[in-house]
């Protein structure tokens, strides 16, 4: 078998890559979620690092920008570009090119009241008009424009004036009301394609950070980074967190709970090499399958761990318990219990690829991957060589030697003071082992009713890391800069700019009926500044004929007293004009300022142009909020158009996760009566198994309710993974106790013993999964850890008395 298996697993230790792209975690058909790839992809620069500062005044802050600035702006091999103001302000001769094209944009009836303004028969009384504003305007904003504009080439008509960007002082962008709160956009030279490239550029921009600020500056500043670059590291430095406590945790404690059940360093360390085995070999599995493991799909290591040492420390319990079968006996009797436990496990991961979440249908795979290898290596590899003169049936007559040697022993253990103490299922036992059943099932309804049930989660915090800095810096920036309201984008797409700028129009009467029906606080469209290619070829003519008035414009200016530096702007503005007025096809502006502007809301690709909007939700994040989003998403067209944001994200997914629940549970509850019915052939031991069951999902309820957990878009899938696993536990239990003839010690110290180990390890598994750094990861490893440890307890210590009924033990037979 390894021959075959070794050239599969060393392609896919070639294929493996890590992904720590959280989109690839959720279902792609979901617009919410196809919005929010589009932004990151097209909006959401790969390579740009949003840096924070707060300060306790705005001097200080703006002076802690301006210094980082400069200091980043040397680094040419690590930063492409820094803003820390508005671009105008440090560079306003770039103005004149994107006002040139809002003119140029504008429907024909505007562009011509502006060549009949500024025709040469009325140019002197243009000019007289604005000397005479700026000696008896009060204003400096209007003094200063006039000084650099007198013919008012920067006065948009009204409508475009609103959306286009203010060239005064525009601070409100990078900067918090009041001054203490920055902003700062810094611009990666490299491309930063991998999560390792991502890390330690962040490094490095972190130390000249934080020396690049002048002495007395850093006292009581803040910083922050978020953006893509700061995820990414941060989920890479989550990842190896995670990889090293779950994994090299789960194995140190399965070391230590092996080593005090049986204190033997021989099988541990054999225990171990194959865990190692099984992981590396689900690894590249999973690699000549996917290709792509997202990271945290990578939690199934630990939980493949807890699982795999199930079959190994059943069969060496077996083994301890009847040292005159040899090791094929061994197998044949514990086969039905290993393959049915085995196939009732892999199931119950299979089915999460129907929960709608891709990321844990990934981690489903695996770990089914894993638990069916692992089945076959511990059943096969694991006892030879622990036993090596146990490999082969003993004769008739060594046999019955050992047979009579064994209930010898056997006899001698059974009188001893020391078993345990439901060796004889006395009616006291019975009393107090049904007498705290029904406790436990009671307390459980009584808190329920009491308290209500777990409460759900429908947002997308699931999603998002613990403890995450670049959320904590995201979520600053959206409390001083965006009113602490989380932003829903609206993009819309095309494949030219005339129909992304149809769809604009469609797509701005539907949320001007949205805000005035109180379903939307606000929206703000790019309709005005989006290209129109049809008035731009209208405007062509008049521009040129305007460009073409350049030496009359500069003379009457100069006979009204304008200084020729105040023309500046005009000259500039006439000469694109003469430009584009010759060029074919639609004009975009192209010089950094002009292209820092469309970056915050248009895209283009070889295919595909994309328009981005923001849409303000009504106040607040309440359930009330995200129906009224929904609602509005329903009206929107269904062509390229999407809503999206991570309170909306959430809401789409637990839905999806809620409408998907059925086709997880449904088959897994079908698997698990089939398992139960194949297995036992008997319906007392099956409606055992179920009441064991039921009676762990009522104590798991009772805990989460209790100590206030919630159910979540991640963690509603241990349903069928406790349902799974924890139907084990009753399977080996009974079954042992039938091949026993109900006696409970024996039963006990067989498979009873190995279980505790087993379930240990297995709640160990999960429970490792609760210190990951991905919040639902880590609600999914609580609630499995608690489920899994209630139906463990339940079939060794409580099912053999409800299987017993009360009857003795078998009488041992002399020897």
């Amino acid at each position: 078998m390894w021959l075959i298996l070794l050239p599969l697993l060393a392609i896919g230790l070639a294929r493996l890559r890590f992904d720590v792209e959280v989109f690839d975690l959720l279902p792609p058909d979901l617009r919410a979620v196809q919005g929010l790839k589009i932004y990151q992809e097209h909006f959401a620069n790969a390579r740009d690092l949003l840096l924070t500062i707060s300060a306790p005044g705005a001097e200080q802050a703006e002076a802690a920008a301006r210094s980082i600035a400069e200091r980043l702006r040397v680094e040419t091999n690590l930063v492409a570009e820094v803003t820390w103001e508005p671009p105008w302000l440090e560079h306003p001769e770039q103005t004149a090119e994107f006002m040139a094209y809002l003119w140029l944009n504008q429907a024909p009836e505007a562009f011509r009241q502006l060549t009949n303004r500024l025709a040469p028969e009325k140019l002197q009384a243009v000019l007289a008009d604005a000397r005479e504003q700026l000696a008896t305007s009060m204003s400096p904003p209007e003094i200063a424009r006039l000084s650099y504009d007198p013919f008012g080439l920067t006065r948009l008509p009204e409508k475009v004036a609103g959306a286009a960007p203010s060239f005064g002082e525009g601070q409100e962008m990078f900067s918090s009301a009041d001054g203490r709160f920055r902003i700062m956009f810094v611009q990666a030279r490299p491309r930063l394609q991998t999560y390792r490239e991502c890390d330690e550029w962040l490094r490095r921009i972190q130390a000249i950070v934080q020396g690049g600020m002048g002495p007395g500056q850093a006292s009581g500043v803040s910083l922050g980074y978020t953006g893509r670059p700061a995820f990414v590291s941060e989920v890479a430095l989550g990842m190896q967190h995670d990889i090293t406590l779950s994994v090299g945790g789960t194995a140190l404690i399965i070391a230590c709970l092996f080593w005090l059940a049986h204190r033997r360093l021989k099988p541990m360390f054999w225990l171990l090499a194959l865990l190692a085995l099984i992981l590396g070999s689900t690894l590249a599995l999973g690699g000549l399958i996917f290709g792509r493991i997202n990271v945290v799909s990578m939690g199934f290591a630990a939980i493949l761990l807890g699982l795999a040492v199930d079959y190994a420390v059943i069969h060496y319990q077996e083994a301890l318990a009847h040292p005159e079968l040899s090791i094929p006996e061994i197998r044949r009797a514990i086969a039905p219990s290993i393959f049915w436990a085995a196939v009732t496990t892999i199931s119950s991961f299979l089915v999460l690829n129907f929960g709608g979440l891709p990321g844990l249908g990934q981690l489903g795979t695996l770990v089914g991957l894993g638990v069916g290898l692992s089945a076959c290596i511990m059943i096969f590899e694991f006892l030879p060589p622990l036993f090596p003169d146990r490999r082969e049936p003993k004769s008739h007559a060594a046999a019955e030697a050992g047979t009579g040697g064994a209930r010898r022993a056997e006899r001698e253990t059974w009188q001893a003071p020391t078993g345990p103490a439901f060796a004889e299922t006395k009616p006291a036992r019975v009393k107090v082992v049904f007498g705290l059943t029904a406790a436990v099932a009671v307390s459980a309804i009584a808190v329920l009713l009491w308290l209500g049930r777990p409460p759900i989660d429908p947002t997308g915090d699931a999603l998002r890391p613990r403890n995450s800095p670049a959320y904590a810096a995201m979520d600053e920036i959206q409390k001083h800069l965006t009113k602490e309201r989380e932003p829903v984008w609206l993009i819309v797409g095309g494949r030219t700019e005339a129909g992304v700028a149809r769809r604009l129009d469609q797509v701005q009467a539907v949320l001007e009926r949205s805000a005035s029906n109180h379903l939307i606080a606000g929206v703000t469209l790019p309709t005005a500044l989006w290209p129109s290619p049809e008035f731009q070829a209208s405007n062509r003519s008049m521009a040129l004929a305007l460009a073409a008035e350049r030496r009359t414009m500069d003379h009457a200016a100069q006979a009204e007293g304008f200084a020729p530096n105040s023309l500046a702007l005009t000259d500039r503005i006439l000469e694109v004009w003469q430009a584009v007025g010759r060029m074919p096809g639609v004009f975009w502006p192209t010089n950094k300022l002009s292209q820092w502007v469309f970056r915050t809301f248009a895209a283009r690709t070889p295919t595909n142009m994309f328009a981005l909007g923001l849409v303000a939700p009504m106040a607040g994040q309440s359930e009330a909020s995200r129906s009224q989003l929904s609602l509005v998403e329903e009206a929107l067209p269904r062509e390229d158009v999407w809503l999206s944001g991570w309170g909306l994200l959430g809401s789409s997914i637990f839905s999806r996760v809620k409408a998907n629940l059925w086709k997880v549970l449904g088959p897994m509850v079908c698997l698990v009566l089939l398992s139960l019915w194949l297995a036992f052939h008997r319906p007392r031991e099956i409606s055992l198994s179920l009441a064991a069951l039921l009676l762990s999902g009522l104590a798991l309820l009772t805990v989460m309710r209790l100590v206030g957990w919630s159910w979540n878009l991640l963690n509603l899938m241990a349903i069928p993974l406790v349902l799974g696993t924890g139907v084990d536990y009753s399977i080996f239990m009974q079954l042992a106790l039938r091949r026993y003839n109900g006696d409970l010690r024996m039963a006990y110290l067989s498979v009873g013993r190995a279980l505790l180990l087993c379930g240990g390890t297995a709640v160990v598994g999960f429970g490792s999964l609760a210190f990951s750094t991905n919040a639902g990861m880590a609600s999914l490893g609580r609630v499995c850890s608690v489920g899994i440890g209630c139906n463990m307890l339940i079939a060794i210590f409580l099912v053999p008395v409800w299987w017993s009924g009360g009857a003795k033990p078998p009488q041992v037979p002399k020897a």
